[in-house]
């Protein structure tokens, strides 16, 4: 994955709504048309099964050994122990966050334009600039300023995970099936992005796209290998150090990654002032009824 270290002020960043799902866009403010824009999919609250079993994680890392992947036991065993979350009603963007959704934010506030690996500007590329591509070049503290001032945040991890395997448990978006080049952008195909919901076979069944593949995913969770240990049952989030350079959990894989990067319960983990041109971020928000 290429990357940069971005660096900008941190102490002066805003963190007004990370603690709370939803904070609120002024009503006619730029910020809140955009949010009107967003075409979000409710995900009903319940109890899901988060992460794997051990000899699903067996499984995995024999897969991953035969493709010659790099990845090690410790990037599957972090998924354990499988456990029961609950998590309250909410919404999530259908879609990854847009150039076109990502400009808005950048000409109401002056955020930083997004950046390249070589400090270049993503937006002068033309297989990364089109409207309805991924907005990439983002670091976690972007993603997040983005996400509060629509009046929504991140999606902690459970949230992700959850609306990625669409209710039924699924080892990937769309089923259990192997991902094949009619459900998700990944191992180069395109050489870039792709426009979102390209890929409508690859849908939850709840209808999120794009959850595998494309771009990885920004969570609002610090990365802890053994944080489903000690993580709460109920709307779990972890924010316990609120240290501002530890890496962050981004999720879904990449169209630079290959097929075993793709399961919905796959963690992976980002340093937070990075960027690279396969991370976006996709956003959630409480669902009205429970405001």
């Amino acid at each position: 994955m290429r990357h940069l270290a971005y660096f900008f002020p941190v102490f002066l960043i805003a963190a007004i709504c990370t603690d709370n799902l939803v904070c609120s866009a002024e009503v006619g403010s730029v910020a809140y048309q955009a949010n009107q824009q967003i075409e979000w999919v409710r995900i009903p609250g319940g109890k899901f099964l988060m992460g794997s079993t051990a000899k699903e994680i067996e499984s995995f890392y024999k897969e991953a050994r035969l493709r010659s992947s790099t990845l090690d036991r410790h990037t599957f065993e972090a998924e354990r122990p499988q456990r029961w979350v609950i998590l309250s009603s909410f919404e999530i963007s259908k879609h990854e966050i847009t150039n076109a959704q990502y400009r808005s934010f950048v000409e109401a506030t002056h955020r930083p334009i997004p950046r390249g690996h070589k400090r270049e500007t993503v937006w002068q590329d033309e297989s990364l600039n089109q409207d309805h591509q991924p907005v990439v070049g983002v670091t976690w503290y972007d993603a997040q300023a983005f996400a509060e001032w629509i009046g929504a945040s991140l999606p902690s991890e459970a949230q992700w995970e959850r609306a990625a395997r669409g209710g039924r448990g699924s080892r990937y978006p769309w089923g259990n099936a192997p991902p094949t080049r009619t459900s998700a952008n990944f191992a180069r195909r395109h050489q870039s992005t792709v426009t979102v919901g390209n890929y409508p076979e690859g849908n939850t069944a709840e209808g999120v796209s794009d959850m595998a593949g494309n771009v990885w995913e920004w969570c609002l969770d610090a990365y802890d290998p053994h944080f489903y240990a000690i993580g709460k049952e109920r709307n779990p989030v972890n924010q316990r150090d609120r240290n501002f350079l530890e890496d962050r959990v981004i999720r879904g894989g990449s169209w630079v990654y290959g097929r075993i990067f793709m399961r919905s319960a796959l963690r992976f983990k980002f340093y937070p002032l990075s960027t690279a041109n396969d991370v976006g971020f996709r956003v959630v928000r409480q669902v009205a009824d429970e405001r």
